[in-house]
């Protein structure tokens, strides 16, 4: 059963929702930091922080790590009620008004290929993986190249029609297992691959970001290690961290 707010608590979440309606935010607007919010109310930074977690779980805000709480409008509440933030590809194509797509452009066993990678999943080198090349658009518009690499000890049985939705709800369907965390690091690069710089219509050597993601399930197993290869003057980052 949901743990209440304490009154003080509550008072915090109804100074955020009023805030919301008077100021008449939209998702992914920035709100008060945490510290302003208790400096306001005249409350601890503990309370705040519990108030907003009850917020967070009620898909109201998400929080971005090192850049704060956010609007958000409870998409990721109802397709995944365990991993409480809108990810950085819906936001995106929230702000930009567009709608999101995912296509698969390929599926297959392998083994991993080479040990960082074996390494982030905590698996031999000699285990067999599925890997998968998807395309992330806008609209129309192409912007991110996924691929993705799951120990096939993992998770099997993968349905590509999921695969076009979510690997997060796939996951979840297969396994009873939820996912938690998402550690990500980024880099800048400028692209040399014809083939990919024509899948996301882009020129050679244009700058690009790389966003290396390694996922986790509630047991602190990692459960899927994700390259994207990102247009950054269409798709802005921001990093999730564990809830």
């Amino acid at each position: 059963m949901p743990v209440k707010p304490t009154p003080k608590q509550q008072e915090v979440i109804d100074h955020i929702n009023k805030k919301i309606k008077a100021l008449a935010l939209n998702v992914g607007d920035k709100l008060d930091t945490e510290s302003a919010i208790a400096k306001t109310l005249g409350l601890t930074r503990t309370t705040v922080r519990e108030a907003t977690r009850h917020l967070i779980e009620a898909g109201k805000i998400y929080r971005v790590k090192g850049s704060g709480l956010f609007v958000s409008d409870g998409i990721e509440q109802q397709v995944n009620q365990q991993l409480k933030t809108i990810t950085p590809f819906q936001q995106t194509a929230h702000q930009k008004q567009k709608k999101e797509s995912r296509e698969v452009l390929s599926v297959a066993i392998i083994q991993v290929p080479n040990v960082q990678i074996a390494c982030a999943l905590h698996i031999p080198p000699t285990d067999k993986i599925y890997f998968i090349e998807r395309l992330m658009r806008f609209g129309s518009m192409p912007v991110s190249l996924e691929q993705i690499h799951i120990p096939v000890s993992v998770c099997e049985g993968f349905q590509l029609s999921q695969l076009e939705q979510s690997s997060y709800v796939c996951f979840e369907s297969i396994t009873g297992k939820k996912i938690e965390m998402r550690e990500q690091n980024i880099s800048a690069f400028n692209l040399r691959d014809p083939d990919i710089a024509e899948l996301l219509h882009v020129d050679i050597e244009q700058a690009m970001i790389e966003l290396r993601e390694t996922i986790y399930s509630t047991d602190n197993c990692p459960v899927e290690y994700i390259i994207s290869i990102i247009n950054s003057d269409l798709y802005n980052i921001h990093q999730i961290t564990k809830k």
